[in-house]
């Protein structure tokens, strides 16, 4: 089975960003020198990926602007004599194709909402990648975790994929935590429960959307009810609804979790990048001891 298509979401508000999410998306926030979402950008293509979806805002412009060629940019760095520089980025990540699918302010709100946008360019997959455009799974020697996740998916013959990280007893009230059995040795998903009363949760493997899913998964969003208390269509549902028809595996992923989605998550994103930079940690290594008290 061979996976070429990954879904990537980037039409919320970013409300935990406000003011400046007034006029920047909150996936286009610079992790270093580059935006949140091109890390899982990268990720895919390394992967094997060969066109990576979109789902935006109907007022978002500046996430095909990224991956769009710049002719001004290039003329101007030609100029001034540092034509090499726009190596960076022309085009970004040159061969993958991009597809931009707007969500209409009018639509119904909820994570299943861009899976169905999607479909008319997903239903003839095998399988497909879902990915949330503001938090990644970092792996420093440079591995690329959605190849891992495709490669669990394929092993185990399942027909969908939730990816979980183990969380503290303390913290699982705040997630969805995934219920588990055994098939081979292999975890597999018996149900996703949201936000748990303390001490109840079934595992400690929080849920952080990132899946695989078939083609299924439209059937089951076309009859799923919305949540009643907010209206929403949630992929949490949908994939409660696959679990009970056909099996589900879980993936845990080696790298670690970061969150750029509010703001300490994606401040904690940039140092653990500067981390692998001996030139940017050197400073901030020195600013940190002389200031940080």
């Amino acid at each position: 089975m061979a996976i070429k298509k990954a879904l990537i979401t980037a039409a919320g508000f970013g409300t935990r960003f406000l003011p400046i999410t007034k006029t920047i998306q909150k996936e286009m926030l610079p992790v270093l020198n580059r935006p949140l979402i091109d890390y899982v950008v990268e990720d895919c293509i390394k992967a094997g990926i060969e066109e990576i979806i979109f789902i935006v805002s109907e007022h978002n412009i500046q996430v095909k602007h990224f991956y769009m060629e710049n002719k001004r940019l290039e003329q101007y760095l030609h100029d001034r004599g540092k034509p090499e520089l726009y190596r960076f980025v022309e085009p970004v990540h040159n061969g993958v194709r991009y597809t931009f699918i707007k969500q209409p302010d009018a639509s119904q709100y909820g994570t299943a909402v861009p899976v169905r946008l999607a479909q008319e360019q997903l239903e003839s997959e095998d399988a497909f990648l879902v990915f949330m455009g503001d938090d990644l799974i970092y792996d420093p020697d440079g591995s690329s975790e959605a190849a891992a996740m495709i490669d669990i998916f394929e092993t185990t013959g399942a027909v969908g994929l939730v990816t979980c990280i183990e969380k503290p007893d303390s913290l699982l009230d705040k997630y969805g935590v995934a219920e588990l059995e055994y098939r081979n040795g292999h975890p597999f998903l018996k149900r996703l429960i949201e936000k748990p009363t303390p001490g109840t949760a079934p595992s400690n493997l929080a849920n952080i959307s990132k899946y695989i899913l078939t083609p299924a998964i439209f059937e089951i969003i076309d009859r799923q009810q919305a949540n009643p208390q907010t209206g929403e269509l949630y992929i949490t549902d949908s994939i409660n609804l696959l679990a009970e028809q056909a099996p589900v595996t879980i993936h845990t992923p080696r790298g670690q979790y970061l969150d750029g989605g509010y703001v300490a998550g994606w401040l904690q994103a940039n140092l653990e990048m500067a981390k692998n930079h001996p030139a940017i940690k050197a400073e901030l290594d020195a600013y940190i001891r002389e200031n940080w008290k």
